[in-house]
């Protein structure tokens, strides 16, 4: 089931870490070096190895074009525990890969070059890269601390030949066609219904949908739900909201799916097994990241061996109603440089280049690499790419669009990182049946006034605050455009 290369537990000791990036640094050709001892090193560190795949591709171009040398330090398979390692070593790099919500941490530790000089001398990064990372994602306290180099969107994705299959049994059973599910009722309704022991040997073949449901990312679905509900995480004064009726019926209603069988039971499931459990052709019906679209082509055993090419629809993340804010974009990737670089001018150079359109368009197709559709150029086909079809290319570009004129996003502010994690406990611990969703989210916020009363209440107002003006200023772009 999982990918050979990743053979990694996610769940990673800082000291294993440590072991784990030094077995796995690598630089640029020797020869390279040894013919020219002037080259400028930049190290870079990354939270997986996909991270760095477009450094290698572009590496040679650098080495040429700047006489940069790149030397990369990575975990072997994914985690979200990076900064267990960052921020207790003495080791020094040159250049971040970093999740967004994770930019106040490094803030705090003062770890991050601002960018903004930078910045200023290329006005092409306000007009080429789409607004809610522009505006949101590279941004912090009025700072520019990064450059995005992965757009995450949210969609759905589905089995469009089991969906073809089963439409005349669906629609004498609930007098419409089966189609990609609007609202979460209809997802639930649709999850159940694909649910299937196909060969009659008693044994569930097909589950109708699986969730990203490890440590860390959890709190991704909740949110989804909470936020296409109309939910709010705090008021005015910082008070949390998410113990609302909205709060606990998304966990409510994903613990009724959970507990329906239409969901792999026991599955703790991260990325990788939830794109492999789809990609394998276990799953119906997920919802992903927008480059489960071009990994479920690819067909090589080396990287993702896909058992279900041109059988894969998508559409935007179900919502309370048709109308909600479905999708948006979560995680995602920007390139930061440090505050203790020795080379910040060099480290620059290479960001500038990486995450251009030349040197990006290839990757946001590539199936070894998790680069997503970031800038707006991005958004017109540049030819078929991992597609069968220019046109299909197109039709998958549409719809990232469409789901990121919904601006659901992770929280940036103090602390929000911080936020999200203590939510994503408590939701595991309602989830295995420890606690109920009305304790999980009374235990949540408790803890969320501690983490804002650390930071100040007054200056968590103000960052909030500026969050949510940023949300409404990204909207109202979309709807301009």
């Amino acid at each position: 089931m999982k990918k050979g290369r990743f053979v990694v537990n996610t769940i990673i000791s800082a000291s294993l870490l440590l072991s784990l990036l030094g077995c796995t640094s690598e630089q640029t050709n020797k020869k390279v070096e040894q013919s020219n001892p002037d080259l400028t090193t930049i190290h870079i560190i990354a939270e997986s190895p996909e991270a760095i795949t477009l450094f290698r591709m572009e590496e040679q171009e650098i080495l040429e074009s700047y006489g940069i040398k790149l030397v990369y330090n990575y975990p072997q398979r994914i985690t979200d525990r990076l900064e267990d390692y960052l921020f207790s070593t003495d080791d020094t790099y040159d250049i971040f890969v970093v999740f967004p919500a994770k930019i106040p941490l490094y803030i705090e530790r003062n770890m991050l070059l601002p960018l903004d000089s930078y910045m200023a001398k290329n006005k092409e990064f306000d007009n080429e890269i789409i607004p809610v990372y522009r505006k949101l994602y590279m941004n912090y306290d009025n700072h520019d601390y990064g450059v995005v180099y992965d757009g995450d969107t949210r969609l759905l994705f589905y089995r469009k030949d089991l969906f073809e299959k089963y439409n005349n049994e669906y629609k004498q059973q609930f007098g419409v066609d089966l189609t990609p599910p609007e609202t979460w009722e209809e997802y639930e309704q649709v999850a159940k219904f694909l649910t299937r022991d196909i060969d009659g040997d008693g044994k569930i073949d097909i589950y109708g949908t699986a969730t990203l449901n490890a440590d860390s990312k959890r709190y991704i679905w909740f949110a989804e739900r909470f936020i296409s509900m109309g939910g709010k995480y705090f008021d005015e004064d910082m008070h949390p909201l998410i113990t609302s009726k909205e709060g606990i019926r998304s966990i409510e209603e994903q613990m009724a799916l959970e507990n329906s069988g239409a969901t792999p039971s026991q599955s703790m499931f991260d990325w990788v097994d939830l794109n492999n459990a789809f990609l394998q052709g276990n799953i119906a019906m997920v919802v992903q990241f927008s480059d489960t679209a071009r990994f479920s082509f690819d067909e090589h055993e080396e990287t993702w061996n896909s058992k279900i090419p041109g059988k894969v629809g998508w559409s935007l993340v179900p919502g309370e109603t048709p109308e909600s804010s479905r999708g948006g974009t979560w995680i995602g990737r920007v390139l930061s440089i440090s505050k203790d670089s020795k080379h910040p001018d060099q480290a620059w150079q290479v960001i500038e280049h990486i995450t251009s359109f030349d040197a990006s368009k290839d990757a946001i197709g590539s199936f070894e690499t998790i680069n997503d559709p970031y800038l707006n150029s991005h958004l017109t086909a540049n030819g078929k790419g991992p597609f069968p079809s220019e046109k299909m290319n197109q039709n998958f570009l549409d719809t990232v669009k469409e789901s990121l004129e919904n601006p659901n996003v992770d929280l940036m502010i103090p602390g929000g990182w911080e936020y999200m994690q203590v939510l994503d406990h408590y939701l595991n611990l309602a989830m295995i049946g420890k606690i109920t969703p009305e304790e999980a989210l009374q235990s949540t916020a408790g803890e969320w006034e501690k983490i804002t009363d650390k930071f100040g209440r007054e200056e968590q107002k103000r960052f909030y605050k500026e969050w949510l003006q940023k949300l409404e200023e990204i909207k109202n772009v979309s709807k301009e455009k």
